[in-house]
């Protein structure tokens, strides 16, 4: 499912315009704002679930909230549109942290939900308490619009969808593979993959026992035989007290090897695999730098699974990569190419937009990244000669 998201002056993001569908990429230098734009559905998600304080704390602080080349006053502004629904906020944060009251607005079609009756109040006796300088003015923190009006069923049970969506929005990148090499998962019930991958022995032993999630189990062996042909067949699990680890079978072979001496390519593998699958039909997730430890066969096996499994579910698939194997796995579908560059006005433009589809499927895109595109030197001076 497809989804709409702006972004101003947010860390490293000064303004960003972003409309993707299906599995699409971004790529640019270091320090453009990849990663800073796969943890904004987080930030949104935690505000949601967790007050918008708590998730300034998990973000990183306050501290830098602002982009950085602005005052600590400007405020920032998101905007995530899903379906009817239209969620926008626009916080100021200074180093105590959010401004209250926070400036929101939730939006049906074209008419604006009202905003809950206590606040319109609140916000009366608030502008009087103002007018009078003997007295202290003191906003009350209170939870979103959104949250509220969901909470009190106030949105309708069309905006399920929007919420549960947002909800179970994981942004997966440093992956914990030493912690699950040595001392695997806590046994429990979820069903859904940590962002870094903690639970995942668990996880994917519930799939296996589950007739319901089965098929998300048998989409990751499946995935795990063909991207490692010569090392991986099958698995089963092993157990000690509250602690969930598994075996490796080679193929040909019924002497299992310890997941200890699996290689991180293998474990950052099934994961990318489980993230895909932990997403629910329609949803969003977002994986940072698939490639690293990766084969380039297996690259590109695990980018095929995603493509199928996302037009399966629906899915939309954000991946964050420096990797030229990844981007030549685009090169007929550069419209899901999107280049992030620090010193644009708009930091981020569809490939597609920047050089002529045609003309690019004459070369490797992976070839043409930091020469052609992705390069701060460079890709102004390509604008302009356009």
């Amino acid at each position: 499912m497809g989804f709409h998201l702006k972004i101003m002056n947010y860390r490293g993001i000064r303004s960003v315009d972003f409309n993707p569908d299906g599995v699409c990429l971004l790529v640019g230098p270091n320090g453009s704002g990849k990663s800073t734009l796969l943890s904004v559905i987080e930030l949104l998600r935690n505000a949601f679930e967790r007050g918008f304080d708590m998730a300034i704390n998990m973000a990183g602080g306050p501290w830098g909230f602002t982009n950085f080349e602005l005052s600590e006053n400007t405020s920032a502004t998101f905007i995530l549109e899903l379906s009817d629904l239209r969620w926008e906020l626009n916080p100021t944060v200074n180093s105590g942290g959010a401004v209250y009251p926070i400036s929101e607005t939730v939006k049906q079609g074209k008419d604006f939900l009202p905003r809950p009756q206590e606040d319109i109040i609140a916000d009366a006796i608030l502008a009087q308490a103002r007018n009078d300088e003997s007295r202290a003015v003191s906003p009350i923190k209170r939870p979103l619009i959104l949250t509220r009006l969901y909470d009190t069923a106030s949105l309708g049970t069309e905006y399920e969808n929007f919420v549960q969506i947002l909800r179970r929005y994981r942004n997966y990148h440093d992956y914990h593979l030493w912690q699950l090499r040595k001392s695997g998962s806590q046994a429990g019930s979820d069903l859904e993959l940590q962002s870094r991958g903690q639970n995942a022995f668990s996880v994917l032993r519930n799939w296996h026992t589950s007739r319901p999630l089965r098929e998300r189990y048998e989409f990751v062996i499946n995935g795990l035989r063909e991207a490692f042909p010569l090392f991986f067949d099958d698995l089963d699990f092993e157990s000690a007290g509250q602690t969930v680890t598994i075996r490796i079978y080679p193929p040909h072979s019924n002497i299992p090897v310890p997941i200890y001496f699996a290689s991180n390519g293998f474990l950052a593998a099934m994961l990318h695999l489980m993230a895909v699958c932990s997403a629910p039909d329609g949803g969003i997730i977002g994986i940072d730098e698939p490639e690293n430890s990766l084969h380039p066969y297996a690259i590109k096996t695990l980018i095929h699974a995603f493509q199928e499994r996302a037009e399966e579910q629906n899915l939309t698939l954000l991946l964050a990569t420096h990797s030229p194997f990844v981007l030549n796995e685009f090169k007929e579908e550069a419209h899901r190419v999107y280049v992030m560059e620090q010193n644009e006005k708009e930091q981020l433009v569809r490939l597609d937009k920047v050089r002529d589809p045609e003309w690019l499927k004459y070369f490797s895109l992976g070839d043409l990244y930091g020469s052609e595109f992705g390069r701060q030197e460079e890709y102004p001076k390509m604008r302009e000669a356009e």
